[in-house]
């Protein structure tokens, strides 16, 4: 009988990195059920899909509780999935707020529950460590200091080097990127990347605009591109744009607006280890409800919130949180990105350390062998 594997993620990130997993378990073996919850990235490996990222991409507390009974009718369907087609290992990636009640569950049930980028509980929940090595057999994380933490708690725990290095490739030169855009190659180019989730676009993308027409004003030669996610209508950015002259609008090409952008304005989350990965200068923007970021400011202990800066232990991306994003804050700091050539070296110096601490490519590869090997 084939190896049966049920995987869950839960957002964009999640099914980009789950991915490149499931293409390299069935690598190494061809005959594998893979089924579970993911998005497009993890159906076009070959993933059976229960449920689709779009319905669950919900960021925030107080967004999360408003959809209470649909989760929770979600995770009822999955448990019974589980039961009816017994899978020989749970891969779940990311999405703590849903994975790790999932987990307990199949735990429960006598199920081996395998982790994939571990839950960021070293900044808000280290209580939880403990309790999660009670029902997840071992842990896959991206990042290298990761692995005292979780040890430090009795979880079995490996560092498999960050995915991202594995397809941070990029297709365009920058005349060929401005070429595509119509634009010239020689101009300073900012980049908005909002997010990949509606709730980001709607509570990012309005301020992100304001900011950069703000800079344009006064520097006319300015570029303004737009990054589209692909689990992102064209109508809903094409709406808070309002065919405003000089905004482009790209999807597809993500990497190479990180790589030939001047600078950038980024939306917390993986983008920012994305952008800091091609050493671009960027700001990081991020908001949520009232009462979300209310609950997440007692419960977050650590000092920054950005990805990037977490990583780097310091503060190599300004940023403007909540409150702070506003046009009025973030002009100014987008303008020393672009044009301040000292602020913009020591920046670039400082984001070149960051990828260094990712690890080596074949994240994937190492990740699916662990999951194989728990098998044995």
């Amino acid at each position: 009988m084939p190896i049966k594997i049920m995987m869950i993620a839960g957002e964009a990130s999640g099914d980009l990195h789950g991915g490149e997993l499931v293409k390299a378990l069935r690598r190494l073996e061809p005959t594998l059920e893979i089924f579970g919850v993911g998005g497009d990235s993890m159906k076009n490996a070959g993933m059976e899909q229960f449920y689709h990222i779009k319905q669950l991409a919900y960021i925030g507390f107080w967004e999360v509780a408003k959809h209470y009974g649909f989760f929770r009718s979600v995770f009822h369907r999955l448990v019974e999935e589980y039961e009816q087609r017994r899978p020989d290992i749970l891969v779940l990636i990311d999405y703590p707020g849903f994975n790790l009640k999932f987990a307990q569950e199949i735990k429960k049930r006598g199920g081996r529950v395998f982790y994939y980028i571990a839950p960021q509980v070293w900044a808000w929940g280290r209580g939880r460590a403990k309790k999660m090595a009670k029902f997840i057999d071992h842990l896959a994380v991206l990042f290298d200091f990761e692995v005292s933490f979780f040890a430090e708690h009795g979880l079995p725990t490996t560092f498999v080097g960050h995915p991202l290095l594995d397809g941070l490739q990029t297709r365009y030169t920058r005349q060929e990127f401005c070429s595509e855009l119509h634009i010239k190659p020689d101009v300073p180019l900012l980049a908005l990347l909002p997010g990949s989730r509606i709730q980001e676009i709607n509570s990012l993308l309005p301020t992100m605009l304001a900011a950069a027409l703000g800079v344009k004003r006064n520097h006319p030669e300015l570029e303004i591109v737009v990054s589209k996610a692909a689990s992102i209508q064209a109508e809903l950015i094409k709406a808070i744009v309002l065919e405003t002259p000089g905004i482009h609008i790209v999807e597809n090409r993500t990497y190479d607006l990180m790589k030939h952008a001047t600078a950038a304005l980024v939306a917390s989350g993986t983008a920012t280890l994305e952008t800091a990965c091609f050493a671009t200068p960027f700001a990081i923007a991020y908001h949520v409800s009232p009462l979300s970021y209310a609950i997440g400011k007692r419960v977050v202990k650590i000092p920054h919130i950005g990805l990037a800066n977490i990583v780097a232990g310091e503060q190599v991306a300004r940023e403007f949180i909540q409150h702070d994003l506003t046009p009025d804050k973030v002009i100014p700091e987008l303008e020393n990105l672009l044009f301040d050539n000292a602020y913009r070296t020591d920046k670039i110096t400082r984001l070149n350390k960051v990828k260094a601490k990712l690890g080596e490519p074949g994240s994937s590869e190492k990740t699916a062998r662990l999951i194989l090997q728990q098998l044995v």
